[in-house]
C-alpha cells in the first residue's frame, strides 16, 4: 500500500483553517461577552497631525450631560450612557446601555491643552503633542 505524504501546501492550509476557527470563535466569545455587560465598544478614528491628535469617536444616542472622560498616563477612558437596541442574531434583539471605550496613546501626546467637541453624536477630542525639539538660537 503506497501511501502519498503531505505537502507543506496541505499542512499550511490546515493550519490556516484551524486559525480561522480559532479567530471566528475568539470573536464570538467577545461578542457574547459585549453584550451581556451590555456595554458596546463605538467606532472610532485616530489621526496623527504634525502638532496634535485628533481622535474621533461615534456615540449615537450618548448624553452629552453623561459622557466621562478619563486620561491617565498614556491611557484615555472614554465611557457614555446610553439606550440603543442592537441586532444580536436573527430575529434577536438586545439592548445596549452604554459605551465604553479605551484607547492607548503615543508617548508624546500631551493632556496639557487638550480640547473636545462633542456634536451630533460625534465626540472629537484633539490632543497636543508635545515639543520634542528645540531650536538653541547661536550667539
Amino acid at each position: 500500500m503506497y501511501r502519498r505524504r503531505r505537502s507543506i501546501f496541505d499542512i499550511m492550509r490546515e493550519m490556516e483553517a484551524e486559525f480561522e476557527e480559532e479567530v471566528e470563535s475568539m470573536l464570538a466569545r467577545l461578542k457574547e461577552l459585549e453584550l451581556s455587560s451590555r456595554c458596546l465598544e463605538p467606532f472610532y478614528e485616530f489621526l496623527e497631525g504634525p502638532e496634535e491628535y485628533v481622535l474621533r469617536v461615534d456615540l449615537p444616542g450618548a448624553d452629552r450631560g453623561r459622557l466621562e472622560i478619563r486620561a491617565s498616563g498614556r491611557l484615555l477612558r472614554i465611557y457614555a450612557p446610553c439606550n440603543y437596541s442592537v441586532p444580536y442574531r436573527e430575529g434577536v434583539r438586545t439592548c445596549a446601555t452604554c459605551y465604553r471605550l479605551e484607547v492607548e496613546l503615543p508617548g508624546d501626546a500631551s493632556w496639557e491643552g487638550a480640547r473636545q467637541r462633542f456634536r451630533e453624536g460625534v465626540l472629537e477630542l484633539r490632543i497636543p503633542r508635545k515639543v520634542r525639539e528645540y531650536r538653541i538660537k547661536i550667539e
